[in-house]
C-alpha cells in the first residue's frame, strides 16, 4: 500500500514538473533590420535569451502587428511565438563619414516588442554618436608610448593611424552601445511578463481592433470544429459586421479630411448600407458634405470629425489616416502605426513627394497629429517616414491648446 502511494506520489511530481518546464518555457522571435552585423545580431539574441524561463529564437521579421500574427500565430506550428522583438538600424538615420583627421558615426535605432496574445506594442528608440581621430605623422610619433601603453593595458587600440581603422573603431563602439542599451532596455522591458500564447486571446484583440480577417485566420488554425471556438465567431458576428461598419465610416472621414467631397459622398452611401451604420451619424456627415466647398479640406468638417473620430476603432482609424493621406498627396502610406498618443505614417513615396510638395505633406501630417490628438484626448504627434526602417521626414505635435499643428524638421 506504501509502495503504490509512493508511485503515484512519484508520478504526479513528474507530471506536475513537465508541466511546469512546458509552462516555463516562453519562445520570442528575434530579429534585426537594418546595417547590424551577424555578431551583434547573435549577440542580442543572446540577451533576451538570458531572460528568465525564455527560448529565443533567431527571426526574419516579416511586418506589422498582422503580418507578425498571421505568421506566428495563424502559421506553421513549427513557427509559433510568444512574442517578438526586432532591433531596427534605419539607414536613414545612421549617417557615417570619415575623412583624415576623423571617423564618425551618428544615428538611432529601435526597440519594438509585440505580445501576439495581448498585441500590446512597445517602442523605444536610442540615439548613438561617436567618433575616433586620425592621428599621422610626428603627432603619431609622440603618441607611440602612450598607444602601447593603452594596448598593454587593455587590450585595444586606442589611436587610429588611418581613415579605414579609425573607421571600423568606431563601428565597433557603435554596435557595443547597442548591445549594450538593449541589455538596459530588457531589465525592466514588459517583454519579461510573456505569458504562452493564447490564439483565442489573440482573436478577441483582433476583433478589438476591427481587425476581423485576421482574426478568422486564428480562429481557423485554432480550429472551426473547436466548442469554443465555434461559440466565439458566433458572438463575434455582430462585431465583425460592426467593424465593417466602421472601417466605412473612417473611409468617410478620411476623405472628408483630404479634402474629396465626391470620394467621401461614394463611400457614405456604402457606409449607410452596412447593417451597423448610425443614421445619426450619416445625417451630420451629408449635412457638412453639403455645405462645404468643392476640392477643399473645409471647417465646417471639423464638427463632425470632433465626433466621430474618438468613436473609431483601430482599424478604422487607421483607414481614415490612409484614407486621408491618399487624398491630399496622391500615395496611399504602406503602413501607418498607431500607439496610445502618436502615429508613423510609412510611405515609400515621400522622400520623393516632400522635395515636390512640401507643403501639402506637412499639413496632412499636421492634421494627421490633431486627428490622433482627437482619439487620445491628449497631446499627439506624428511622424512621416520613406520606409519601415527608414528615419523621420517630417515630425507633427498637436497639443488641444494649440491653434495649429507644428510641423518640421526632427
Amino acid at each position: 500500500m506504501i509502495k503504490s502511494i509512493f508511485t503515484i506520489l512519484f508520478v504526479g511530481i513528474l507530471v506536475l514538473a513537465g508541466v511546469t518546464r512546458a509552462a516555463a518555457e516562453i519562445r520570442i522571435g528575434v530579429g534585426v533590420i537594418g546595417p547590424i552585423s551577424p555578431q551583434t545580431e547573435t549577440d542580442i539574441d543572446q540577451l533576451v535569451g538570458q531572460l528568465p524561463n525564455v527560448h529565443a529564437v533567431p527571426i526574419q521579421p516579416p511586418g506589422d502587428v498582422d503580418a507578425c500574427v498571421k505568421r506566428f500565430v495563424a502559421g506553421d506550428a513549427d513557427d509559433k511565438l510568444d512574442a517578438v522583438m526586432v532591433v531596427s538600424l534605419p539607414p536613414e538615420s545612421f549617417q557615417s563619414t570619415r575623412d583624415r583627421s576623423e571617423a564618425k558615426f551618428t544615428g538611432a535605432y529601435e526597440i519594438w516588442t509585440l505580445n501576439l496574445s495581448t498585441l500590446a506594442e512597445d517602442r523605444h528608440r536610442f540615439t548613438f554618436t561617436d567618433r575616433e581621430p586620425v592621428i599621422g605623422g610626428a603627432a603619431a610619433i609622440l603618441a607611440m608610448p602612450a598607444q602601447l601603453f593603452a594596448e598593454r593595458a587593455t587590450g585595444k587600440k586606442l589611436i587610429s593611424s588611418d581613415e579605414w581603422q579609425a573607421f571600423k573603431a568606431v563601428e565597433t563602439r557603435v554596435e557595443a552601445k547597442l548591445v549594450a542599451a538593449t541589455k538596459l532596455y530588457l531589465q525592466t522591458a514588459s517583454l519579461r511578463d510573456t505569458a504562452q500564447l493564447n490564439p483565442l486571446e489573440t482573436a478577441r484583440n483582433l476583433l478589438d481592433r476591427g481587425d476581423g480577417e485576421t482574426a478568422m485566420l486564428v480562429f481557423q488554425k485554432a480550429g472551426l470544429n473547436n466548442p469554443e471556438v465555434q461559440r466565439m465567431i458566433a458572438s463575434a458576428q455582430q462585431q465583425l459586421r460592426r467593424s465593417q461598419a466602421q472601417s466605412l465610416l473612417g473611409k468617410t472621414l478620411g476623405a472628408m479630411a483630404g479634402g474629396n467631397n465626391g470620394q467621401a459622398r461614394t463611400i457614405l452611401a456604402q457606409y449607410e448600407q452596412a447593417p451597423f451604420a448610425e443614421s445619426s451619424r450619416a445625417d451630420a456627415i451629408r449635412r457638412a458634405l453639403a455645405s462645404a466647398v468643392d476640392h477643399r479640406v473645409d471647417a465646417s468638417y471639423d464638427s463632425v470629425l470632433k465626433s466621430d473620430v474618438p468613436t473609431l476603432d483601430h482599424a478604422a482609424f487607421v483607414a481614415m489616416l490612409k484614407q486621408m493621406f491618399g487624398e491630399q498627396t496622391g500615395s496611399t502610406p504602406a503602413e501607418v502605426v498607431v500607439g496610445a498618443n502618436d502615429v508613423t505614417i510609412e510611405d515609400k513615396a515621400a522622400v520623393k513627394g516632400v522635395k515636390e510638395q512640401l507643403d501639402i505633406y506637412a499639413g496632412t501630417l499636421g492634421r494627421s497629429a490633431w486627428l490622433m490628438s482627437l482619439k487620445c484626448g491628449c497631446d499627439a504627434s506624428a511622424v512621416l517616414t520613406g520606409e519601415s526602417v527608414g528615419g523621420t521626414i517630417l515630425k507633427a505635435n498637436y497639443s488641444p491648446s494649440f491653434k495649429r499643428p507644428q510641423v518640421g524638421l526632427p
